[in-house]
């Protein structure tokens, strides 16, 4: 029974290892998907989202009615005392008056206790500027979202740009590897020779020299891996800790792309930069409304219920009353002059939009021209593959020739460790100018504002 439940513990932990490192093991769309969902400036800028949406909601209830209540209960310690002519001595008859009365006599007013409950209403009618201020939130959230798409952009642009980097830069360790293990083979041959005095030892040591060579630029380029890894950690929003798998380079997938044909178009009403700059003037013309609305009068509706309660004792007893009072008025209020002021903002702010017309120029003129240099890049990119791989199986050619004419005691070593650094390079080299295809490729999707239709493919 002990054996059965061993061997189970053990199947488990099989299949949850393997299912562990499938989950490590991310594609180009895995990597992207990823990183919309964490990417910590993409949060932030969904917060910000959320508080124009509130901003919003905030100007909108200053539309809605707004009531208030109030209460207030008052002991006067000492109460209040009037001033006022001496009518009583003036209403005696003449004989009756007393000559030395004072003019004024004072009397003692209110109760002991006082207390009031209230309740006011205040209903905006005619407000333009409070209306405005509203169209300005619901821009201003237009704003925030072209934010968030624009942010989005950028992280599947930089997401798939460290993508390709990552790959590209392990088979250039792989590369390393397969001629290190080249290495090793010639090596071991050779130490053969020179134990049965074919070769002199200087031959075996410049062999040695060699690997440990490659193997120091190996060393490099696997630090660089690792670099580029927690770039894209950093990117995606993963732990530092977390160990990054990503699937192997596709050399397949990057010369198919490469043989595709160049058809693009460019749309400037499609690129986010220009969409965000022209949401940005239309906030100006509002901002412009506004200043404007500031000398138009404003009408507003008011309501107000009180009861009132006094005593002399606490409320309660002979003394004790209490009445009711309400009132409802309209409220208009007309600027008349403020100073000037009024004017020179008005000024300030046809300024700020004739400044946002000279930006929309400068704006036009560079997706311009980033669309027509990302296009050079491509083109260039593209002959740089075909240079690259016509070079690559040159090199794979003569290190073939190279090696066989050492076999045969044609070549020396000298000749098979160059061609074999050459091929090592050519290799490097081609994968490299893959990826920089496929870099100005997204460069050139981001120039013209498509780069979001590869989200939903499985690579790019």
């Amino acid at each position: 029974m002990n054996v059965i439940k061993t061997i189970l513990v053990w199947i488990l932990c099989y299949f949850s290892v393997h299912t562990i490192s499938a989950q490590q093991t991310y594609n180009l769309n895995g990597c992207v998907k990823y990183a919309l969902e964490n990417n910590h400036n993409l949060k932030k800028s969904q917060l910000d989202q959320e508080k124009s949406m509130e901003a919003r909601r905030e100007i909108m209830g200053s539309l809605l009615p707004q009531i208030n209540g109030s209460g207030n209960m008052n002991y006067n310690l000492k109460k209040a005392n009037f001033i006022m002519p001496n009518f009583i001595n003036e209403m005696l008859p003449a004989n009756a008056q007393d000559p030395t009365a004072p003019k004024y006599m004072t009397i003692e007013m209110g109760t002991n206790y006082s207390a009031a409950l209230a309740a006011s209403l205040n209903q905006q009618i005619i407000n333009f500027s409070l209306f405005n201020a509203l169209e300005i939130s619901k821009t201003a959230e237009k704003l925030a979202d072209l934010g968030i798409e624009s942010i989005e952009e950028d992280i599947i642009a930089q997401t798939a740009n460290l993508y390709y980097a990552i790959q590209s830069t392990i088979y250039a360790a792989q590369q390393f590897d397969e001629s290190i293990g080249l290495i090793d083979k010639m090596l071991q041959s050779l130490e053969v020779s020179y134990e049965n005095g074919l070769i002199k030892k200087v031959d075996v040591d410049r062999v040695k020299i060699t690997k440990v060579n490659m193997m120091t630029q190996q060393s490099a380029i696997s630090n660089a891996v690792e670099v580029q890894k927690n770039l894209m950690k950093l990117q995606m929003g993963l732990d530092m800790d977390y160990e990054l798998s990503i699937e192997e380079i596709d050399l397949s997938f990057f010369e198919n792309k490469a043989e595709q044909t160049l058809a693009y178009s460019f749309e400037r009403n499609q690129i986010l930069p220009y969409r965000l700059l022209q949401e940005q003037h239309n906030i100006g013309q509002l901002q412009l409304k506004s200043v404007q609305y500031e000398s138009l009068p404003t009408l507003s509706l008011g309501l107000n219920y009180q009861h009132n309660f006094v005593s002399d004792e606490f409320f309660r007893g002979e003394t004790y009353y209490n009445y009711p009072a309400s009132m409802v008025g309209l409220n208009v209020r007309v600027p008349l002059f403020a100073g000037l002021s009024r004017s020179a903002k008005l000024k300030g702010t046809k300024l700020e939009l004739q400044k946002i017309e000279e930006d929309k120029s400068i704006l036009d003129q560079s997706l311009t021209m980033a669309y027509k240099n990302a296009m050079l890049k491509l083109k260039d990119s593209k002959a740089t593959i075909d240079a690259q791989r016509e070079n690559r199986t040159m090199a794979e050619e003569v290190y073939k020739i190279s090696e066989s004419n050492y076999l045969q005691g044609l070549a020396s070593m000298s000749d098979v460790l160059n061609s074999n650094s050459s091929l090592v390079q050519s290799q490097i080299s081609y994968a490299d100018a893959l990826n920089k295809y496929m870099q100005a490729y997204i460069e050139l999707r981001k120039a013209n504002g498509t780069i979001r239709v590869l989200i939903d493919n499985k690579q790019f």
